[in-house]
């Protein structure tokens, strides 16, 4: 059986004519009747599929029972009659093989059995569901009470309405207007999805019965059919078939040979090759190899030995990737994660042109975008046009190569409308770099035979009006499926340069290599407000959304369902901000509304005339009951309020995925249609989740645009999942891109997703002109093969990902989706993995020693993992908890490293730790003098001597012993009490604060050679005093530690201990919470929060920035003392939401202030001294500009490795605080 999709054994419900619904539909057993049936097939649009010329036994038993089959159907004699007497000249064909159809009649008792039976209850489910949904919305109550048959009045439609409550959809003014007899019909039907549903029946016939096989990485697919053969030792440039054959060893020892790579830059390892064996999306294939690129040239020389030796490659970048088109069993090449890389770009015309390399986050760019603007003191803010909602972590080789669009830029504003121009290299090497004329010239001569035939392409599709009318209509709205052959028709024949520039964006890696790319930036307006409006109904709100189109004053309109809703429920801020949102009723909707503008008073007429408009809306609020207006969903301005709908709606898609069942993948479909229709097709997306028992999916997405996100959880443990994916992946194609003519991939690209499904969206003649143009410019499918276009109609369901538990205390990390948006922050990401990485290598870890009867593959496999992941899964982890700042679902990876490090720690480690805790004054007595021995030995030797040693001591001690550097510190001064007290008895409490110096500021001095000789706590006590504060210090204060020390460590008695003993002594000093608490030091404050038993008292406890902007700014005088300072927030501080008042502080010290730009150090502590690489890979990023001599930060440690990497002193803010204030005069 085959589909317009030109899968076996599809069933395609169409209409035809002014029939009912008709159905083309084949045998699997005709699979290869279909020779030659492209060429005989004419043009089709979306959702007119015309059936294949068959040929041969098979092809005249599919003709013969497609005929009979569908006389037996009313209404489908005018197709019959079409097909049979049509311009294919096919009765002939049955004419000449009826006497062997009707003897082998194994299609036509198919098709006589299943087809009427499907046709009719398809047909009639599909006349109840628009019975059903489109009653209007001002008749519903009137129809309720008015009802005549079955069960009368309001109370028998009640009474129906709970009896059928779950399968159908719930809405109250839609569900009493139902004909009670067709709900009962309905809902019958709806018990079991499976009963006469013909896209379950087609993918169980498709399943067949086959079992699911899991590969060596855990990988899934249904075993193979038996014709299906295929000689495990032979290459095949497929799936999974992809055999070391000599080609890959010949591939990498000329890579060496020809000194194009290092070896340490091309990785085979088990551990690695798995990391980087999964994307966003919810398949695995595993690299043979992994292959870290650093500039185009290597890029030139590595192209076209893969041609030569046949080797497939696949590019990139981020992997956020949603469609599967990041990976490959083949050779990977990485461009992320590798340094300074890739990372290079020039801004000009005033910020209105930015020139970028791949390996930038698009986040990154807004911010040197913005960076350019306030050191040029310009008038206008640009920013790129794309703005996915992974902008914080995706890169431009994907937003670019995804023709990414988002949120607020829509069609006019996506990566195909605002790229300018591309520097590109071809599969042969060549580089083409539009922008340069002397390149385009070179390319014109070298390539005219490839330029010849994209211009006679181009001139072919333009003289085509029917297939012109189609491409223009389908790019009008989003559309990722397939090429970008709008390209095709935007520029004529006789400028094939400008034709191919386009076709490169959003070809997936598929035709080139994109080496950089220089977008037109579009303005990014000062002025913006966000309201958030809930609807009883989600069509009502899509109703709204197609008049806030039409009426073009918006910038950006985002659609939520019931689903997603409820997500936010869960947000404190957002339940603050949106009124009764707990309230919402089982349909309901919401609409996020974000209006721009180049000044105030512009932004306050755009907001006028939204809130104009929707309040002629008939029903605004949670339910049709309770009825609310515009009052009372008002606009703000204020960018913390809207940033709470912004962030909340960028991390939807992750969060929903988070919250799905554990073992399961998270899967999401990205569709669009025409915003007319984008109400009708939520509904029936909605609906059809609900039948197939998807109880999670929501739906939400641009609603402008016409464009829906569909997050579903999904599991892959059984032929039957599979099944149900398969219907349900068919009917969503068959209302989208059929029902609705719209793109079943709207902006996250085709990957291998719906790359069968390419053919069903665009029909034929567009499908094939696709595949030339991959002739074109990738004859060998040397380029991501199997990537946008695929032969393989099942591609979709195979090498499927498995969600294993990891064997964890930490059991939130199961909740990872695998998204990736953690990576930027991670210090390790340059050097080991990532934390999403840690996740899912630590999870198939966990798969395979909870396997029983493993092979002697998988456990030498297992063996080689669990040694690796020691290194780099754990010891490289900097533990900070950074990756849970970027990660929606706040899976905080440095949690679950941390209790393996705890598991793992033997008993006589953590003996000697509790013994260090409970002899910790001696210790605090014995580190400065220890500090002061060897910054003699310093001043003596010489920097070079020091650190050579110690460079060999920690490789002797297994990284025990830290490595030395010059600005390690020298022993602190001992702690002055003589102007504090010990206890508030002797104070009055309402001028007082306990100071808790941490044992770090205790033991650790400025280092040799900085201008500074007092430690922290000097400073620290100078500033309370000109405040006029009473300064209370703990008597036993050498004594305490907030356990941070042990905790990184895994040693978790000791650290617990440490913590609890220090809480007791701060509740009693400080009157249980009375009297705040102020502690020096950022990591220890943010350790004694959340280690506290009393989460009451941590509203009592102050790190130093925090302290100084809420109780001194009124009582100190600050002088801008530093013409230029660097500053780096700690990962902690970012952590506690102090980095804007830290930013504040430092700008009332000095006139210029500059970011250093790192997410986190790297320092954890002392891991950064005794595993060096992971500071100075996560420090290769620190910007501190010429001529800035000064540093500041509120983490000895972490001052100490800034110090190191720069050059330049950094120590603690309070030291520039104290230096820039003075006491307030007292009042005349």
């Amino acid at each position: 059986l085959r589909s317009p999709r030109g899968r076996a054994s599809t069933l395609e419900p169409k209409p035809f004519a002014d029939s009912r619904t008709g159905f083309h539909f084949s045998s699997h057993a005709s699979k290869r009747a279909r020779t030659g049936w492209r060429e005989q097939a004419s043009k089709k649009g979306s959702g007119s599929f015309k059936a294949p010329l068959a040929s041969g036994e098979e092809g005249g038993a599919f003709l013969l029972s497609f005929g009979v089959a569908s006389l037996l159907v009313p209404g489908n004699q005018p197709l019959v009659q079409h097909w049979l007497g049509g311009t294919w000249g096919v009765r002939k064909g049955v004419s000449r093989h009826r006497h062997k159809m009707v003897s082998s009649g194994s299609a036509g008792r198919l098709a006589v059995s299943v087809l009427r039976r499907s046709a009719e209850a398809y047909a009639r489910k599909q006349e109840l569901s628009a019975q059903i949904l489109k009653q209007s919305y001002n008749s519903a109550r009137a129809g309720a009470g008015a009802a005549g048959s079955g069960p009368s009045g309001k109370a028998g439609a009640t009474a129906t309405a709970k009896k059928f409550a779950a399968p159908a959809f719930h809405s109250s003014s839609r569900k009493s207007s139902y004909a009670s007899s067709a709900e009962a019909e309905l809902a019958y039907e709806d018990k079991d999805w499976r009963i006469d549903n013909p896209f379950y029946e087609n993918a169980r016939d498709n399943a067949a019965g086959r079992r699911l096989e899991e590969n060596l990485v855990g990988a899934l697919s249904l075993e193979a059919r038996e014709d299906e053969v295929h000689d495990p030792t032979i290459f095949e440039n497929v799936d999974g078939r992809r055999v070391e054959d000599g080609r890959y060893s010949s591939f990498i020892n000329r890579l060496t040979s020809q000194d194009i790579l290092p070896e340490n830059r091309i990785l085979s390892d088990p551990v690695r090759t798995f990391a980087y064996g999964t994307d966003a999306s919810f398949y695995r294939l595993n690299p043979k190899y992994v292959v870290k690129v650093a500039n185009e040239d290597e890029i030139r020389a590595i192209l076209p030995i893969a041609l030569e030796l046949g080797v497939p490659v696949t590019f990139r970048a981020a992997g956020t990737s949603l469609s599967g088109q990041a990976i490959t069993d083949s050779v990977l090449l990485k461009l992320s994660h590798h340094g300074k890389n890739f990372r290079n770009y020039e801004i000009r015309n005033g910020g209105k042109e930015i020139t970028v390399e791949p390996g930038l986050i698009g986040g990154e760019v807004n911010k040197l975008l913005a960076r350019y603007k306030h050191i040029n003191k310009l008038k206008d803010q640009y920013k790129i046009g794309p703005d996915p909602a992974s902008i914080e972590s995706c890169m431009i080789g994907g937003i670019v190569s995804n023709n990414s669009s988002g949120m607020c830029c829509g069609v006019a504003k996506n990566s195909y409308h605002t790229v300018k121009d591309l520097r590109l290299v071809f599969v042969d090497g060549t580089v083409l770099d539009t922008a340069d004329p002397a390149s385009v010239e070179a390319f014109k001569e070298s390539h005219a035979p490839l330029l010849q035939q994209v211009s006679e392409l181009a001139a072919e599709v333009q003289a085509d009006e029917e297939l012109v009318a189609l491409i223009k209509k389908k790019f009008a709205i989003k559309c990722t499926t397939g090429y970008s052959i709008n390209a095709l028709v935007d520029a004529p024949p006789s400028d094939p340069m400008q034709i191919l520039k386009k076709l490169m964006i959003g070809s997936e890696g598929t035709l080139a290599f994109v080496s950089n790319v220089t977008f037109n930036t579009v303005e990014e307006y000062p002025d913006k407000a966000s309201c958030f409006v809930l609807f009883p109904d989600i069509e009502m709100a899509c109703e709204a959304a197609a008049r806030l189109r039409q009426q073009d004053v918006a910038s950006a309109v985002e659609l939520f369902d019931r689903a997603s809703l409820r997500e936010f429920e869960n947000d404190d801020e957002m339940l603050k901000l949106v009124k009764r949102l707990k309230d919402s009723g089982p349909d309901a909707a919401s609409l996020l509304i974000e209006c721009t503008g180049p000044d105030a008073a512009d932004l306050d007429e755009r907001i006028k005339a939204v809130v104009d408009l929707l309040c002629k809306e008939k029903h605004i609020g949670p339910t049709e009951e309770i009825k609310m207006g515009m009052d009372d969903f008002p606009f703000t301005k204020v960018a913390d309020e809207y940033k709470v709908y912004w962030n909340a709606r960028k991390g939807l898609i992750p969060v929903v995925g988070g919250a799905r069942p554990t073992g399961t993948s998270m899967l999401i479909e990205d569709v669009a249609c025409t915003v007319d229709n984008l109400g009708k097709m939520a509904k029936d997306l909605i609906y059809m989740f609900r039948r197939y028992g998807y109880d999670d999916a929501a739906t939400f997405g641009h609603a402008l645009e016409g464009n829906l996100h569909l997050v579903f959880s999904q599991g892959f443990r059984s032929t039957a999942e599979v099944e149900r994916f398969d219907a349900m992946m068919n009917e969503m194609a068959y209302i989208v891109a059929d029902k609705y003519k719209g793109s079943l991939k709207a902006e996250h690209g085709t990957g291998r997703n719906v790359a069968p499904f390419v053919e069903m969206e665009w029909g034929t003649r567009a499908y094939d002109i696709m595949w030339r143009l991959k002739a074109i410019f990738d004859p060998d499918n040397i380029l991501n093969p199997g990537v946008i276009l695929n032969k393989d109609p099942e591609i979709h369901m195979k090498s499927l990902k498995q969600s294993p538990v990891a064997d964890s205390n930490y059991d939130v990390a199961n909740k990872c989706i695998e998204c990736g948006f953690c990576e930027s922050n991670c210090p390790a990401k340059d050097v080991t993995l990532t934390p999403r990485q840690r996740v899912t290598v630590y999870r198939e870890i966990s798969r395979l020693k909870a396997k029983g009867n493993r092979s002697m593959e998988e456990e030498e496999r297992l063996e080689q993992m669990v040694e690796a992941f020691d290194y780099m899964g754990n010891s490289t982890c900097a533990a900070d908890g950074m990756c849970q700042e970027k990660c929606p679902v706040k899976i905080n990876t440095g949690e679950l490293i941390k209790s393996l490090r705890e598991r793992e720690m033997s008993e006589s480690a953590n003996s000697l730790a509790m013994f260090a805790a409970n002899n910790f004054k001696a210790v605090n007595t014995l580190v400065p003098p220890l500090l002061n021995t060897v910054d003699f030995f310093h001043g003596i030797f010489g920097s070079g001597f020091l650190e050579s040693t110690s460079r060999l001591l920690n490789k002797a001690t297994g990284n025990f012993i830290p490595i030395w550097n010059k600005y390690m510190p020298k022993g602190a001064k001992k702690l002055d009490t003589s102007d504090c007290v010990s206890s508030a008895e002797d104070v009055d409490v309402r001028n007082s604060v306990v100071y808790i110096p941490s044992c770090v500021t205790r033991m650790m001095g400025p280092a040799r050679g900085d201008d500074v000789e007092e430690p922290v706590h000097e400073k620290m006590i100078s500033i309370l005093k000109k405040a006029n504060y009473n300064v209370i210090i703990p008597e036993n204060i050498n004594s305490l530690c907030c356990g941070m020390m042990f905790d990184s460590r895994g040693n978790k008695p000791a650290a617990n201990s440490k913590a609890y003993d220090l809480e007791d002594v701060m509740k009693e000093v400080s009157h249980n919470g009375r009297i705040p608490v102020i502690c020096d030091t950022s990591p220890c404050t943010q350790t004694i929060k959340n280690k506290l038993r009393d989460k009451m008292l941590g509203f009592s406890v102050y790190e130093p920035v925090e302290f100084v902007n809420h109780f001194l700014l009124n009582k100190l005088e600050f002088t801008k003392v530093k013409e230029d300072v660097t500053i780096h927030i700690p990962c902690s501080s970012k952590k506690m939401g102090i980095e804007s008042n830290f930013k504040k502080l430092a700008g009332m010290c000095a006139e210029n202030v500059h970011e250093s730009g790192i997410p986190c150090c790297g320092m954890a502590g002392d891991r950064g001294m005794r595993y060096e690489e992971l500071t100075k890979s996560s420090l290769q990023h620190l910007e501190v500009p010429s001529g800035c001599n000064d540093g500041y930060s509120t983490s000895r440690t972490c001052e100490m490795s800034l110090s190191r990497q720069s050059d330049v002193n950094f120590r603690g803010l309070l030291y520039l605080i104290d230096e820039a204030t003075q006491a307030k005069a007292a009042k005349q």
